[in-house]
């Protein structure tokens, strides 16, 4: 039988070797890392402890002012913390009425707009209001009145008695109410650290990504 013409040509020193190329092999399928989450709901009710961060009063702000605080107590639904102590929150003032001259005192009214949550999240709420006023001078302001009104008599007895104390009288009653328009009621003050619990009004449904 003839060999074949076709032979491998080998150089000197040179053996054949098997292809020593690396072989391809399948990768393995990549499947995403599964992140576990919780939903629950903020129901109506659910209170809100806050540690308000600055000093708001009735002759200074506004409505639609906005104001921010931390938590003071942590939020908790169903056992899962929503929110830790010391969360940021943040806040608007939506009602502030000046204190009036001779009767009406201040007052301001905030409510909690904003919480973020434990997983980074800043959630919008809707909560209670809380409304802070001022200060009743009205049995004060009567008293300025009165001492006003006792010096006027007193000077009016010395300077002739009799009907000259009833003009005297009459004269600083004037002058005592005078006192009394020239000077505002108390104003409204929320102080800087005030602890205030809000109660939330409108449920808030929250999916969180569990740590």
């Amino acid at each position: 039988m003839q060999e074949s013409a076709f032979k491998p040509v080998l150089q000197k020193g040179s053996p054949m070797k098997p292809d020593a190329r690396p072989v391809a092999t399948p990768s393995e399928p990549a499947f995403p890392k599964l992140t576990a989450r919780k939903t629950v709901t903020l129901a109506p009710g659910t209170v809100v402890a806050v540690r308000v961060g600055e000093t708001m009063t009735s002759e200074q702000n506004q409505s639609g002012d906005s104001w921010a605080g931390v938590l003071a107590e942590p939020v908790v639904v169903d056992g899962l913390v929503i929110a830790e102590r010391g969360a940021e929150v943040t806040g608007r003032v939506t009602n502030v009425k000046r204190s009036g001259r001779v009767k009406g005192v201040g007052t301001i009214s905030i409510t909690l707009s904003r919480l973020a949550t434990a997983d980074g999240q800043r959630v919008a709420i809707s909560t209670t209001s809380f409304a802070g006023y001022g200060r009743d001078d009205t049995k004060r302001d009567v008293g300025k009145v009165a001492i006003v009104s006792g010096i006027g008599a007193a000077i009016g007895a010395i300077a002739g008695g009799g009907r000259g104390a009833a003009i005297g009288a009459g004269a600083g009653a004037g002058a005592g109410t005078g006192v009394v328009l020239a000077t505002r009621g108390s104003p409204a003050i929320i102080s800087n650290e005030s602890l205030i619990r809000f109660k939330i009004s409108t449920p808030v449904t929250i999916t969180e990504v569990l740590k």
